[in-house]
Formats: structure tokens, C-alpha cells, sequence
């Protein structure tokens, strides 16, 4: 998998992006999710829906198990290892995009590894991210500045949110309103 040097941040975007916000104009939003039981899903789709934004699913080249307790296993593995699991689709034209609200279920207090090798995968250098995940009790933790790490200085990042698989559009739908898009 390729990975962008943090030398490759494009200062032009990020004066872009940075003139768009000042002129109250947010840009494209893309939210882009992975998802393994379908919780994560349901609040990316919802969360397109309130923003106006495009929908893309980051899938992994090798499925997880079913099982929970095996997938577990797998993802404590990845972890350990610090991997990257391969990605199996591609945002063919992420250079349209602004702000891009990023979904994940938390594992072993933090994003699973594919989103760091999402992260990797593209430029960010201007780009506002909004990470947001479900868990059924643990928290972001050091999440979001795990997920720094992935991106150039030039990235903006806005406040991360954990919802519960639980979460209703209700809750959703205000925190969307909230970020200003």
C-alpha cells in the first residue's frame, strides 16, 4: 500500500480550504465509515443524510470473522502489530472533498487499523476530519491523536464523538447540526 511522506501536504489546499471557511463556505462532505456489525453503518448513512454528503465504505481486502470473539482475536493481532490491513476500495476523487466526517467502531480503545491505512492513503493537507465511532462503553481514549499521526500537520480536526450502537437519529442529527456544515 502507498503512503503519503508528510512533505507531500499541498499548502495550496489548505489556503483553499482555509479561504472557504472564512467565506462560511464548508465545501464537499464526504463521510466515509468502516463498519463490522452494521451499528457504525446506520450512523455514517444517517450522518450523509443530515449533511448533504457522500457516502463511501472503507472495506478491508481480508473480511474479519464473524464470530465476535475470533474477530477480536484478530483485531487485538492488528494491534500488536501495528498493521495496515489493504484496502479493497478507493475514494476516486478525494481532492473534491473538504470535510470528511470518519466513522469506525472502537477496538481495544482505539479506531480499528484500517482507518489509519485510510488515513495514509490520501491527502489531507486543508481537509477538516471529523472522526466519530461507536462503542458500547469504551470512549475515543487517545483515538484521535493516534489517527493524527496518520496525516499531515496541515490536516484540521474538529472533536471526535462516540456514539452508542444505540444512538437515534434524534442525537445524531443534532450533533451533525452542531459542526456548522
Amino acid at each position: 500500500i502507498a503512503s503519503l511522506s508528510l512533505s507531500s501536504c499541498g499548502k495550496e489546499k489548505a489556503e483553499d480550504t482555509a479561504r472557504q471557511q472564512a467565506e462560511g463556505d464548508t465545501g464537499k462532505v464526504l463521510v466515509a465509515f468502516f463498519s463490522y456489525g452494521g451499528n457504525t453503518r446506520k450512523l455514517a448513512e444517517n450522518a450523509a443524510r443530515y449533511t448533504g454528503g457522500d457516502l463511501f465504505r472503507i472495506e478491508t481486502e481480508k473480511s474479519y470473522a464473524e464470530d465476535y470473539d475470533t474477530c477480536l482475536e484478530e483485531t487485538a493481532r492488528e494491534m500488536e502489530q501495528n498493521a495496515r490491513p489493504a484496502l479493497t476500495t478507493h475514494v476516486e476523487n478525494m481532492e473534491e472533498y473538504d470535510v470528511v466526517l470518519l466513522g469506525f467502531p472502537i477496538w481495544w480503545y482505539e479506531a480499528p487499523r484500517i482507518i489509519q491505512t485510510f488515513l495514509e492513503s490520501y491527502d489531507f493537507s486543508g481537509k477538516t476530519v471529523v472522526p466519530f465511532c461507536t462503542s458500547g462503553g469504551s470512549g475515543l481514549g487517545n483515538t484521535v491523536d493516534i489517527l493524527k499521526e496518520s496525516c499531515c500537520a496541515e490536516t484540521n480536526w474538529k472533536p471526535g464523538r462516540r456514539f452508542s450502537p444505540y444512538a437515534d437519529k434524534v442525537e445524531l442529527k443534532a450533533w451533525t447540526e452542531s459542526l456548522g456544515l
